[in-house]
């Protein structure tokens, strides 16, 4: 028995006019109501009759994306990778954003469903992936940046331990023997390999591993400046490096209200590599993560896993692929 709009209205609690005027942007509904009721359509397996028929056996031409944050400069980085080939070859891009929340990304890949998307382009956040598994309707997916816990699927990310291992050593080899770490969100994949190195390189010169030379933080510039304002507690810390770019400008801040000179007094190093990396009061010494390039190859094995079901519906591969890219030091001032 198909569902009807009542069945909507009743889940979601609201008049079966309130689901016409979300489906069909007659009348102002508020946002929390609006994302009640797409979730609910989106459970139910509900379609408005005015797309059925357009809907029956035929792609839609649209792709999800989902990025982490909205207003970092890293999504914008990647809209801009990702968008050109995917118009290129007739597809929409429907945005959305998990802010490192589960939760948040069920609920947006719930409202993608109901939008029919033919394919996804997603940061996963921490946590169990496996429901991606379950979802009723299958269709690509592309991880960007990292991998998922419980879930296989295509993924394009940087060359993250070989090159934290590489710029540790370098430190090191320079006289750096004190050398702290700004750390993101916990559970993200390319965090922990980026410590992984960090640990490894400091085992193989000899140096022990210090908990506190590690500090923890959300992905932030309150969570860059936090966790630097920990790591130079004791005075012992010579050299910085921030694992995620989201807190470098924290860490910056954080040098530079305790009188910090950089490099002079602490050395200080970032993923990532933004335009006003190269114009601050000393330049930002980076490590150049590649995403326009991982959006660009994103894009393009999502294209293939789209082209290798032309006509027919999606089967997901006996193999996925993992592809990662170089990632480079750019040094300036900083370090």
């Amino acid at each position: 028995m198909s569902v009807t709009i009542k069945d909507v209205a009743t889940a979601a609690g609201v008049s079966t006019a309130t689901v016409s005027h979300v489906f069909n942007e007659t009348r102002f509904v508020s946002e929390g109501t609006k994302r009640r009721v797409q979730q609910m359509a989106a459970r139910l397996g509900y379609v408005p009759n005015v797309n059925a028929a357009g809907l029956r056996g035929r792609r839609t031409k649209r792709i999800g994306l989902l990025v982490p944050a909205v207003s970092s400069f890293f999504s914008v980085d990647i809209l801009d990778a990702v968008e050109p080939a995917l118009l290129a070859r007739g597809y929409q891009l429907m945005f959305g954003c998990t802010h490192e929340d589960i939760v948040r990304e069920r609920e947006q890949i719930e409202i993608f469903n109901y939008q029919r998307i033919d394919g996804l382009l997603m940061f996963p956040a921490p946590g169990d992936h496996s429901y991606l598994d379950q979802m009723p309707r299958q269709y690509p997916i592309v991880f960007l940046d990292r991998e998922a816990t419980g879930c296989r699927r295509d993924v394009v990310l940087g060359e993250n331990y070989q090159a934290t291992y590489d710029v540790i050593s370098q430190m090191i080899r320079e006289g750096h023997r004190c050398i702290g770490i700004v750390n993101g969100t916990e559970g993200v994949s390319c965090l922990q390999e980026r410590i992984d190195g960090y640990k490894q390189a400091l085992a193989d010169h000899g140096i022990p591993f210090e908990p506190a030379f590690l500090q923890n933080g959300n992905s932030s510039f309150q969570g860059g400046y936090d966790a630097t304002d920990r790591l130079i507690h004791d005075g012992r810390v010579t050299a910085i490096v921030a694992l995620s770019p989201a807190m470098v400008v924290g860490c910056f801040r954080c040098l530079i209200k305790h009188s910090i000179r950089i490099p002079e007094q602490i050395a200080l190093l970032s993923f990532g590599n933004s335009a006003w990396a190269g114009v601050t009061n000393p330049p930002l010494s980076v490590m150049r993560h590649p995403l326009l390039e991982i959006g660009q190859v994103a894009a393009q094995k999502l294209l293939e896993r789209l082209d290798a079901c032309e006509g027919r519906a999606y089967t997901p591969p006996e193999t996925y692929e993992t592809i990662r890219l170089p990632i480079e030091l750019v040094r300036r001032c900083t370090y």
